[in-house]
């Protein structure tokens, strides 16, 4: 018998699978998920079973598993296909990086599966006495912060991470088993169990934090949603608007509150509106900053910024902002644009929409015209994706990539400035073929493919 294994190791390999011989006496304990000890290069690492089903033709070469360390049950497995094959990665960096195996071979499916969107002033209202209340925020920064507001609405803490690291944490679990509420940074979140007696609280679901860099962006708060599916848990999410490629409904929404201490300049055209700022706006009077490069370029004298969040920045410039396009919302966009005006209004910067239509906040923003976009946006997300079921990724050659064999997966080429455009269209379930997935990966991951967020 003859196996593919997954080093639990960082990426060095990225998604080369190895082959081993099983002995004899391992045969009949062998199965996908198993975690062995294998010897590579001649030292030895433990590695997980991707594969049992084989073939090999020069069997002189093939190594032994040295012996089996533990097993990984149905569930676990298809907890880490699925941040795999959504987050570009393979099981065994993220068992060597995003877990703690110990732990996690301990994590079994739950009688509770629940989880609910919540604003983020209802955290408050949220606080189960009858249960344990894991808080969970994204950086050091976000968790004083919210020690802060919970102590101010009389919620008394048992925990709240100061440095960050995970022996804090294992050093409080390890001598209070019965605490009623802790405060963790995600990065920990997968470190603990989830029970029926917890409830699970992520705050501020849209924080730029909740990513992690060196797993290709892997966001938190996405895997939390993922590990419901499998093992249940409670858990509620609470943000100021949901993003629509990870959750399907606003229905929690019931307004939508933002900064209207905004200037608006309209002008029939680009030049008419140039005009108007310059007679209304002295070149050495302001420091300022906009996302727009047209705006750059027609600004040339004024001296921009090239850092949102510099403190030099009194001023910040938009230009025809957009929420939707074609009748359908860019949930991504709107939360950009409400922590745009939410940041300028907390460090006192001015805010002045440059535009060549009427454009009005406050019309943008009312929760009926919010609701009308957001229903299109999840349909056609459920209909193409990318949602939490569907993944796409985008990549470009300069030559013609051969994607006969996943001809229904992989889709293009679109020909567009002399680049072969393709996508890579993933549907998540116990049916996707994980090993065919990684090899489709090996192949194109030297073009750098890029996770698609927005429709």
């Amino acid at each position: 018998m003859y196996i593919d294994v997954e080093l639990i190791y960082n990426n060095t390999y990225k998604f080369v699978q190895f082959t081993y011989k099983v002995p004899e006496k391992l045969v009949k304990n062998i199965q996908i998920g198993s975690i062995v000890e294998v010897l590579f290069r001649n030292k030895k690492y433990n590695a997980v079973v991707v594969n049992t089903n084989v073939e090999v033709n020069d069997k002189r070469k093939v190594n032994e598993v040295l012996k089996i360390i533990n097993s990984l049950s149905r569930h676990q497995f298809e907890y880490l296909k699925m941040l795999s094959l959504a987050n570009f990665l393979n099981i065994g960096i993220l068992l060597s990086e995003f877990f703690n195996i110990k732990n996690y071979l301990k994590q079994k499916k739950v009688n509770n599966f629940k989880y609910k969107l919540q604003g983020l002033d209802s955290l408050f209202t949220n606080v189960s006495d009858k249960h344990q209340n894991v808080f969970i925020v994204p950086s050091l920064k976000e968790c004083n912060k919210l020690y802060n507001k919970l102590d101010s609405n009389n919620i008394s803490l048992d925990f709240y991470q100061k440095t960050g690291g995970k022996d804090e944490l294992d050093n409080f679990l390890l001598k209070n088993n019965e605490y009623k509420n802790i405060i963790i940074l995600s990065n920990n979140f997968n470190y603990l169990n989830i029970n029926d007696n917890v409830i699970f609280h992520f705050y501020d679901t849209n924080n730029i934090a909740y990513k992690l860099p060196k797993l290709n962006s892997l966001n938190i708060v996405e895997a939390a949603v993922y590990k419901n599916m499998i093992f249940g848990g409670n858990y509620i999410f609470y943000n100021n608007f949901p993003t629509l490629d990870i959750f399907n409904s606003i229905d929690h929404i019931k307004n939508i509150e933002i900064n209207n201490d905004v200037t608006y300049l309209y002008g029939n055209n680009l030049e008419e509106c140039i005009n108007i700022f310059i007679n209304k706006y002295d070149v050495e009077k302001i420091n300022p900053f906009t996302f727009s490069l047209l705006i750059k370029e027609n600004f040339s004298e004024y001296n921009f910024s090239d850092n949102f969040e510099s403190s030099k920045n009194d001023t910040f410039i938009l230009f025809n902002p957009k929420i939707a396009y074609n009748n359908t919302l860019n949930s991504i966009r709107l939360i950009s644009l409400l922590n745009q005006l939410e940041y300028c209004l907390i460090n006192d910067i001015n805010v002045i929409i440059i535009s060549t239509k009427e454009h009005n906040l406050d019309d943008m923003f009312s929760i009926n015209n919010i609701k009308k976009l957001a229903k299109k946006e999840i349909k056609d997300r459920h209909n193409y994706g990318p949602n939490i079921n569907k993944k796409v990724y985008y990549f470009s050659t300069n030559y013609k990539f051969n994607n006969e064999k996943n001809n229904e997966i992989v889709l293009g080429p679109k020909i567009s400035d002399n680049l072969y455009e393709y996508e890579i269209r993933l549907f998540l379930s116990n049916n996707t073929n994980y090993n065919e997935i990684m090899s489709l990966f090996s192949e194109v991951e030297k073009f750098n493919p890029i996770k698609v967020r927005n429709i």
